[in-house]
């Protein structure tokens, strides 16, 4: 994902909990906040996806259950004191966002690619960034630490193109990673991947053999997942990927493609591998709410100062027919086939026509105001702080639970610890 433009900064709306909003560029996180000191800080990455119904196009949260399930997991891990809202109440405010910034009237379909678009782009997804960070300025490790949720949404496109279709050349990083909290998405667990990256950026400016992402090693040798997302190993029919003892984090997309997987008749298992077995191996791939399932064609291994000592390739990569099957089966639940189940949370049953289009209005209104405001400050580097106030609207009968039960109950994360 590249920095954030300055038409998104400027133009798109985010919360501060669940009933204040402002745009992007005007929120913050207070300059001695324990998170930003001390990286005191959790989140979650979810999609919302445009899908296919009949001539028409619905947005959808993909899976909000599990990724608040899997946050509510990680405050408990880290001993957080603060309840965090209700499904209900997050998923309200992340569609509450989507109609203030117009999304419901921005989706459009050509041939089988969704593309949701505006006047500074066309996109494939909405990327929701969950985050529960301290709000409050305090220095010391034993502070008091007062809680928030904030909700970023923004539009992406691909989150890892790979060079060669077959699939990515990655590059193993070439010391071992050791996390504290390897089963929560803890702020503090992607220092090192956004050093990896960085690393990354410098091995291609050197090297021949150029790499689409880096992934790790654990201290006992064993592969555990990349900068962002989990690795699968395909072996004999078999699905294999690493566990969490082994310092992966418990991922919800490769628990969709192990569900899959068992519903093709296949094996699936938790187990290790090394940089050793990635020859042995019918094919390696990523999985990421982000990423989606990306084959891995190529390994190399680098020395300390990132320069290659040798590589191995996988027999078939991309072209292996299981993985073919699976990303087919993977695109297909994405794209709103209840086959497997119903994953998606719709907008459309979320918040009815008059009050997304209250919200739609709302959102011009208090843009406009703000750009009329920030004309007496023309010239300065001021920013305005004034927040939209909006209550949720909860007391409207969810059906939300009754169809999605099931999900939780089958793939859950505590089947995955």
């Amino acid at each position: 994902m590249n920095d954030l433009s300055r038409d998104v900064l400027d133009n798109f709306y985010m919360s501060f909990g669940i009933s204040k909003y402002n745009l992007v560029q005007a929120q913050y996180i207070p300059p001695l906040s324990p998170s930003l000191h001390y990286s005191s800080a959790l989140f979650e990455g979810m999609s919302i996806l445009g899908v296919p119904d009949g001539p028409d196009i619905r947005l959808g949260l993909f899976h909000p259950n599990l990724n608040l399930e899997r946050m509510r997991h990680g405050m408990k891990s880290l001993k957080i004191d603060w309840e965090l809202y209700s499904d209900e109440q997050i998923i309200e405010s992340i569609f509450t966002i989507c109609a203030l910034n117009k999304w419901n009237k921005s989706i459009t379909m050509e041939d089988r690619n969704v593309k949701i678009s505006n006047e500074f782009g066309e996109y494939y997804r909405i990327y929701v960034r969950p985050l529960v960070f301290a709000k409050n300025n305090a220095i010391g490790l034993g502070a008091r630490l007062d809680y928030e949720l904030m909700l970023g949404l923004m539009p992406m496109g691909e989150y890892i193109a790979p060079r060669d279709p077959d699939g990515a050349c990655v590059m193993l990083f070439p010391r071992p990673r050791e996390l504290a909290f390897p089963t929560v998405k803890a702020s503090s667990n992607y220092q090192l991947s956004m050093h990896a990256r960085s690393a990354l950026k410098s091995y291609n400016a050197n090297n021949d053999i150029q790499c689409d992402e880096a992934i790790f090693n654990n201290p006992k040798g064993n592969i555990t997942e990349g900068t962002g997302e989990n690795i699968v190993m395909i072996k004999d029919n078999e699905l294999i990927t690493p566990p969490v003892s082994e310092g992966a984090l418990p991922g919800i997309t490769y628990r969709i493609a192990f569900l899959i997987a068992e519903e093709l008749g296949l094996k699936t298992k938790f187990g290790t591998f090394a940089y050793s077995d990635v020859e042995s191996a019918d094919a390696l791939f990523f999985t990421g709410n982000a990423a989606g399932l990306v084959p891995i064609k190529k390994v190399v291994r680098v020395d300390s100062n990132y320069s290659v000592v040798d590589y191995m390739e996988t027999k078939e990569g991309g072209k292996n027919h299981i993985f073919a099957k699976l990303k087919q089966e993977y695109a297909k639940i994405s794209m709103g086939d209840a086959s497997y189940g119903s994953f998606f949370t719709y907008l459309s049953d979320w918040i009815d026509e008059s009050r997304l289009d209250e919200l739609n209005r709302l959102g011009d209104e208090f843009k406009h105001s703000l750009s009329k405001e920030m004309e007496h400050y023309e010239g300065t580097n001021t920013s305005i702080s004034s927040y939209m106030h909006i209550s949720p609207k909860i007391s409207v009968i969810r059906k939300y639970f009754d169809d999605k039960r099931w999900i939780i109950e089958r793939l859950g994360i505590k089947h995955y610890l």
